[in-house]
């Protein structure tokens, strides 16, 4: 996917950085060139406007990440964002340039809505990752599992299976449940037949996870799709609730027969591995492997 010489893309589609993480993107910067050779593009939509939330009005920060796309030399995109706002830009992006001009979109909690969006409308796949893990308190894990991931193309994400239905190999979608599920009712939202969706979760105790997993529900996505994989609930698990989050994704395995895998490798924390979106994985009772 990488080599070095490479250039990546950097931008913020949802909430701007605020200003006291310039340092720290700097930083970023740094340890892409030094140890990985890599050549960095910044898009204009990076830090928060004035008092603004935003790094730039849904048109600017969708019309940087065009020009990422449209920038042969950028191979690969990186969001570095996270929040509320992502799903402004998508009225406003092109997915004919997009669809000609293949690379991933690397994002992760909010930008699951662009990550969805992209496979959805494009078929091209992406991964739930945040490139700022690489300077955080786990970085020297997170080069190492950065380098495998997206210079040697090979991914394994530890869990286990917490109920014995049989998996069969399917393309993921999801990721954040709260995010995902702002594409209901959208032309945004994938079709989830024949789908391996993951749902990980920062916010919310296990009544909110219940609603959204209701919702989901209720939108028929488990009558039709050939599994789940349970990320981190960080929210949840921290509050003792680990095993009642369990028991909720159990009940629904049990109700439309279903293999559910779960893992703490995918998610908010510091040392949570890339997982890729739109593409195909392979589950078995302790791994996930992408093809």
């Amino acid at each position: 996917m990488l080599v070095k010489g490479d250039a990546v893309g950097i931008i913020c589609c949802s909430d701007g950085r605020k200003a006291e993480d310039k340092s720290r993107i700097e930083r970023l910067e740094e340890v892409l060139k030094t140890e990985f050779g890599l050549r960095v593009i910044f898009a204009q939509t990076i830090f928060q406007i004035e008092a603004s939330p935003y790094s730039g009005s849904p048109k600017e920060r969708a019309r940087e990440l065009m020009k990422l796309y449209q920038d042969s030399e950028v191979k690969v995109i990186f969001d570095i964002s996270g929040g509320d706002a992502a799903n402004q830009v998508l009225p406003y992006l092109d997915f004919d340039i997009i669809r000609n001009a293949p690379k991933p979109f690397v994002g992760y909690s909010d930008l699951t809505v662009i990550l969805n969006a992209l496979y959805a409308k494009t078929g091209q796949p992406g991964f739930n990752y945040q490139l700022l893990h690489l300077v955080g308190k786990d970085s020297e894990l997170q080069q190492s599992q950065f380098r495998r991931g997206f210079f040697e193309n090979c991914i394994s994400i530890n869990g286990e299976q917490l109920n014995d239905f049989e998996w069969r190999a399917g393309e993921v979608i999801g990721g954040n449940i709260r995010c995902f599920l702002k594409l209901a009712g959208t032309e945004y939202m994938p079709d989830c037949t024949n789908k391996v969706i993951l749902l990980e979760s920062l916010g919310g105790k296990e009544a909110k996870i219940a609603s959204y997993v209701a919702q989901l529900e209720q939108l028929g996505v488990f009558s039709n799709c050939l599994g789940i994989i349970v990320g981190q609930h960080s929210e949840a698990e921290e509050s003792g609730e680990y095993d009642r989050i369990a028991r909720l994704y159990q009940q629904i395995g049990r109700e439309y027969k279903l293999p559910i895998f779960r893992t703490n490798e995918i998610g908010h924390s510091g040392d949570a591995k890339p997982c890729c979106i739109g593409e195909k994985v392979s589950i078995s009772r302790e791994t996930l492997t992408n093809f």
